[in-house]
This record gives C-alpha cells, sequence and structure tokens, in this order.
C-alpha cells in the first residue's frame, strides 16, 4: 500500500485478521454443491435463489462497474450506496477519541454524522460565498489539515456538492491533494458527477496516492432503491484491505446484485445517459421559469439534477407546498444556506406543480 494511504490507517487495521465468509472461500458457482454456509437448502416459491448467500464481490459485477467508470476492477469495491463506504472509511482512517474528518459546510450532512458515530472530532472549513455561488476555503483548508493538534485524516470535499449544486475545479482539487499528500487523504464524493459538465476525476487515481473517489449508481441510474455504490481508489492493496477487514461478510443483496447487471447493460445505460439529458434540459428550463417569480432572489448555479434557491418566505412555502403534497427540502435555517430551499428536478408535470404553487403563495403572502 502507497505510503500517502498506509500512513493514516489506523494501527490495529494494518494487522487485523479479517473474517473469511463461506462465499470468499469458494466464490459461487451454479455446478457446485455448496453445504458450507449453513444455509438452508428449501428455496421458496417465487424467491428461488434468495436462499443461498450471494458472493460478496461478485468479480464479472466488480468488471462492470470498472469498465463503467473507467478504472482496473481491482480499483473498485462495491459497497450499499456510497452511504456505506463513507462508514467504511471512517472507521478505517479515524482513531475514536482521537482523529478528526474535515468537511466544508453547507455540504453532505452524513460525513460529519458518521464521524461522530465514531466517535471522531468533525472540523468545519464552511464555504466561501464568491460571485453569486460556493468557493473551498482552500487557504483554510490546507491549514487545518496540516495542523497537528486538529489530527486530521480525512477531508471530504462532495463536487458536484449537496446541497449547494456546484462543482470545485478539478485542477483545484488536484492542487488540494498534493498539497495534502503525507498529511491526510482526500475523500472525493462524485455522487451528482454524471450530471457534472466537469465530469470525473478517475483518471487522476494514478497520479494522486491520496485520493479517493465514491460513486454511485443511485442518481444517475435511477437506482436509488437497490443502494449499490463503490469506492474506487488507485492503490490495489488498500482496495483489498477494505474488502477483506473492513466489510460485513455478505454486503451486497443477491437481489441489487442482479439488478445492478441490468442497469450496468449497455442498452438499459444508454436509456439511463439518455434521461440524465432530459433532467438537464428541465433543470435549466427550471432555473428560467424560477427567475420569473418576486420572490425568489437568487438561484444558486447547478452542475447536479438540483437546484438551490434563496426567496422570500422560504421556509413558509415549504409547509405551504407540503400542504398540498410536494415535498422539497428545507435549507433556510441552515448556515450558509439562509431563506434556501433545494429543488430535486422531478418530472415536467411535477416541477409545473411546484412553479403554480409558488404563483399562489405570492398571490397569498
Amino acid at each position: 500500500m502507497n505510503d500517502a494511504l498506509l500512513k493514516h490507517v489506523r494501527a490495529h487495521y494494518k494487522t487485523l485478521q479479517g473474517y473469511s465468509s463461506a462465499g470468499m472461500e469458494d466464490g459461487k458457482s451454479d455446478d457446485r454443491i455448496y453445504l458450507n454456509a449453513n444455509e438452508n437448502p428449501y428455496a421458496l416459491p417465487g424467491l428461488e435463489g434468495l436462499n443461498r448467500y450471494p458472493e460478496p464481490q461478485p468479480l464479472t459485477l466488480l468488471e462492470a462497474f470498472a469498465q463503467n467508470y473507467g478504472v482496473e476492477n481491482s480499483q473498485v469495491v462495491i459497497t450499499r450506496g456510497a452511504d456505506e463506504a463513507l462508514v467504511i472509511l471512517t472507521k478505517i482512517f479515524c482513531e475514536p477519541h482521537e482523529d478528526a474528518i474535515l468537511i466544508n459546510t453547507p455540504t453532505f450532512g452524513m460525513y460529519a454524522v458518521d464521524a461522530n458515530a465514531m466517535p471522531a472530532g468533525v472540523i468545519d472549513v464552511p464555504l466561501l460565498k464568491e460571485n453569486g455561488t460556493f468557493a473551498l476555503d482552500v487557504e483554510k483548508i490546507i491549514a487545518a489539515a496540516k495542523d497537528p493538534e486538529k489530527k486530521v485524516k480525512m477531508v471530504f470535499l462532495c463536487s458536484p456538492n449537496n446541497p449547494t449544486a456546484n462543482s470545485f475545479s478539478h485542477d483545484l482539487i488536484s492542487d488540494l491533494c498534493e498539497e495534502l499528500e503525507g498529511h491526510a487523504v482526500v475523500i472525493l464524493d462524485e455522487t451528482y458527477a454524471e450530471f457534472s459538465e466537469q465530469g470525473s476525476m478517475v483518471d487522476d487515481l494514478e497520479s494522486t496516492p491520496n485520493l479517493i473517489i465514491l460513486r454511485t449508481l443511485s442518481k444517475s441510474y435511477a437506482f436509488a432503491g437497490m443502494r449499490m455504490g463503490c469506492i474506487l481508489c488507485g492503490d490495489k492493496d488498500f482496495i483489498t484491505m477494505v474488502k477483506t477487514k473492513a466489510m460485513d461478510a455478505y454486503p451486497l443483496p443477491r437481489m441489487s446484485i442482479e439488478a445492478a447487471f441490468h442497469v450496468l447493460s449497455p442498452e438499459i445505460k444508454e436509456i439511463a445517459l439518455g434521461n440524465i439529458q432530459k433532467i438537464l434540459e428541465e433543470r435549466k428550463r427550471m432555473e428560467h421559469a424560477l427567475f420569473k417569480y418576486a420572490s425568489v432572489k437568487h438561484i444558486y448555479p447547478s452542475d447536479a439534477n438540483f437546484i438551490l434557491f434563496e426567496m422570500d418566505k422560504a421556509h413558509e412555502f415549504c409547509k405551504f407546498a407540503k400542504e398540498h403534497n410536494v415535498i422539497i427540502r428545507d435549507f433556510s435555517q441552515k448556515a450558509g444556506t439562509e431563506n434556501c430551499l433545494r429543488l430535486s428536478i422531478g418530472l415536467p408535470a411535477e416541477n409545473d406543480t411546484v412553479l403554480n404553487l409558488l404563483g399562489k403563495f405570492e398571490e397569498i403572502s
């Protein structure tokens, strides 16, 4: 394992003997009789095959993920969404009651939640508001991550960022990784990368030893209900350690595995990519439409499948929409996103419902 990662791995993980499940020992094959996993041999009607544990990391699925993201299959760990990846990485790098992560609020709240659950510390370097959007405070990030008293092990970057919707430049992230090499691991959450004009930084994995990327099928591939994501890392030894020491014995449900093969097939992927374009076109339409309402004060530039916008009486409108069976995410009372709402891009008719409600709300306000 490269020193840029190994230096930050918790000491006991370096010598930990992981659990080898029955599925890990001999794989899975239809031409074998398996009597090694204490499974029930009687499958229930209509649920054939579900009485057997699936492979923890099916090689054919690893290859499908690798081809989809442009890496080698030995550089992939498949997880239950990107959320499980956050838990795995936090427990690998952060010593409880000692180490810390660094985040940039407003950002995805689970980074801090998972750290607090260790418990590990959370260092917050809030985003800056510049030119009508949000920006990383690079100098403060570097200073905090290099401060030995803060004991920062991981710097979380979400690009495009949730909830602010903007991306951070690849050059800036690359420079930040280089500056922090030997000081911290950079975890780049690319949950919304397929919606971004910039795309992914997977091509930088080989040349950036302290970079780990998270991806998921939940958003762009309409697969949220099946919980399938992955960790991508250029260091194959690190990937092996995650698979053998940090994951559950059988992390992936069989139905999710089978469905993921379907989603990543060429014909379905083509449909998914077409739907991404529909969402981007609809996002552009909604941005133009929202500008027409007097209560909407600012729409932050979006590189994702949602819009963050500032409006008068944002909290009240969110409640009004809920009374009419439309649920919008309320960020109006959180630091950095005061008076803001986050609107996921839905079907055109659903988005039109939001616009109609906004017009009614302005009439009665």
